[in-house]
């Protein structure tokens, strides 16, 4: 008997230490994230009763884009992580979430009432068969032939037409149904893309001095998220400061909803390749010429049509003030964005934007044409050290005197002093560009031909402030020694012999005009053609 007792006291002891061994299944709460321009650091923490030796704590539900190489587990000093595994539940089910039980209960009901729908356009249909194959008049001697024709007509007549009635009916009760299910299914789509369905796993071995509480600490690197910049562009008039508003387009499909995290927006961009690069040899060998037809309409390149290439370096430096958003960080590697205010990210398709920055920026306001292109004027707004701004390449919306104009570039490799801005165009411009046939010339002097083309280019400002305008036109450049071309009139237009560019600068006075007249001449010899082309 007492060897008995002795036998089930040692199992259940076995079955005690067993059981502190079995695992201990945790979510864990995101509590921060820092986004990089492609991917996101991730960290999070979960609360867990450990018993004393040792304990199997597995972290379930973590994205499936988990890098293995980037996790870290925080442990605090009365316990030791003895080892650490990262697994998949291949067997994890996809549950029914709260938001899609009555959908999927209306869509089951709808997809009910058009099977019943089936049943009767179906029943309908085959009597319409029946009828048609078996109209025939019957050897029946108390009618006669007549009599059977018309009673058989009027029959046809007056079942089919209410066969008929009852599938058009059954069809377009159908066609609402149809609809519904077609919107359910969309609806579902949009719930789906908040479902969870991560399957990693982190199995932590964890060594307890004693039985308490641990806030455990997880963080790791997913690449299921990102950010891109974005900018709004206010201006109120051309008098006021220009207002950059910086903004940050947040994706992140990690499966887990950051719900009032600590949010950081980093333009760092990570790579974990980290080799240095390899030289290798390179090669030079005999060049095999081709031909090549250059094109016969002659447009100036974007390089060359933008005066503000040949600007100047501004010596006003300009100010801005700044409206803290979040706390700026800079280093020699990145810039990190610290947003003060506790923010929510969602897992979905759909980007959501956090607000970075707002700076006023100090811009000299400037009207600028190109009526060879376009007999529009544009609004530019050219902002001074603008270097200094922090601004990375992204999309920038414009807004002037509270009006939507429209979408930019910002781009951050620009080189020049003055970044200019596009505000859109001032339909209170009007410019027209006019070729002169009256002083054009078409004449063989000395065995070469001689061309003159003149333009006049007028200007009219209805706009009640007086403005300063740019306008940029060209003349062709010659790259053959047996054709010419030279200026003969600018009307004190800068002109640049390597680009051809004519630029002008005026004052138009509200309400007034202005023209400009330009001409060049082309000499070539009188048995060639030209034609205009761009490289």
């Amino acid at each position: 008997m007492k060897k008995t007792i002795l036998i089930t006291a040692i199992l259940a002891g076995l079955f005690i230490k067993t059981s502190a061994q079995e695992e201990i299944r945790k979510n864990i709460t995101v509590k921060e994230a820092v986004v990089y321009l492609r991917g996101a650091k991730v960290s999070g923490t979960a609360a867990v009763n450990l018993q004393k030796g040792k304990n199997l704590v597995k972290i379930v539900n973590l994205p499936n884009d988990i890098d293995e190489n980037t996790y870290k587990i925080s442990l605090d000093k009365n316990s030791t992580l003895l080892s650490i595994t990262l697994g998949t539940d291949f067997l994890k089910e996809s549950e029914t979430s709260d938001s899609e039980k009555p959908l999927l209960e209306e869509q089951k009901n709808i997809n009910l009432e058009i099977k019943k729908l089936d049943v009767q356009i179906n029943a309908l249909t085959g009597e319409k068969g029946i009828i048609n194959q078996n109209l025939s008049i019957s050897h029946d001697d108390r009618f006669s032939a007549q009599e059977q024709l018309i009673k058989l007509t009027e029959f046809y007549r007056k079942r089919i037409l209410e066969i008929d009635k009852s599938l058009l009916d059954l069809s377009e009760q159908k066609t609402v149904f149809t609809e519904k299910i077609s919107k359910i299914a969309l609806q579902l789509s949009e719930v789906n893309s908040h479902k969870n369905l991560n399957r990693k796993e982190l199995l932590l071995e964890i060594f307890s001095e004693n039985a308490y509480q641990m806030n455990l600490g997880v963080s790791y690197y997913v690449s299921s998220a990102g950010w891109s910049p974005n900018y709004d562009l206010r201006a109120m008039n051309t008098k006021s400061p220009l207002e950059i508003i910086y903004k940050g387009k947040i994706y992140q499909k990690t499966g887990q909803d950051w719900e009032n995290i600590k949010l950081s927006v980093s333009t760092y961009l990570p790579n974990f390749n980290q080799n240095r690069p390899i030289l290798n040899p390179m090669y030079v060998r005999d060049y095999i010429a081709t031909t090549a037809y250059p094109s016969t309409n002659y447009e100036i390149s974007a390089e060359l049509s933008n005066s503000y290439q040949m600007r100047e370096k501004s010596k006003n430096a300009g100010s801005y003030s700044e409206i803290p958003i979040a706390e700026l960080t800079e280093n020699q590697m990145n810039i990190v964005y610290e947003l003060k205010l506790e923010q929510s990210i969602l897992s979905q398709e759909k980007a959501q934007f956090v607000i970075l920055d707002k700076r006023q920026v100090e811009a000299d306001y400037k009207y600028h044409t190109v009526p060879k292109e376009s007999n529009k004027a544009y609004l530019l707004a050219l902002v001074k050290n603008w270097q200094n701004l922090d601004l990375i390449s992204g999309e920038a919306n414009i807004f002037f005197d509270e009006n939507y104009i429209g979408k930019t570039q910002i781009t951050s490799n620009y080189v020049k002093d003055e970044f200019p801005i596009s505000l859109g165009i001032d339909e209170r411009i009007v410019v027209k560009r006019t070729k002169l046939l009256d002083k054009n010339e078409n004449k063989v002097l000395s065995g070469n031909k001689r061309e003159i083309e003149s333009y006049e280019i007028s200007i009219r400002n209805n706009t009640k402030e007086s403005i300063e305008l740019e306008i940029l036109d060209q003349i062709p450049i010659s790259e053959s020694s047996k054709i010419s071309v030279k200026m003969l009139e600018s009307s004190g237009g800068e002109f640049d012999e390597k680009t051809g560019s004519l630029l002008w600068k005026k004052t138009i006075q509200p309400g007034k005009s202005d023209k400009i007249n330009f001409s060049y001449e082309v000499r070539f010899p009188k048995d060639s053609q030209i034609q205009y082309y761009k490289r």
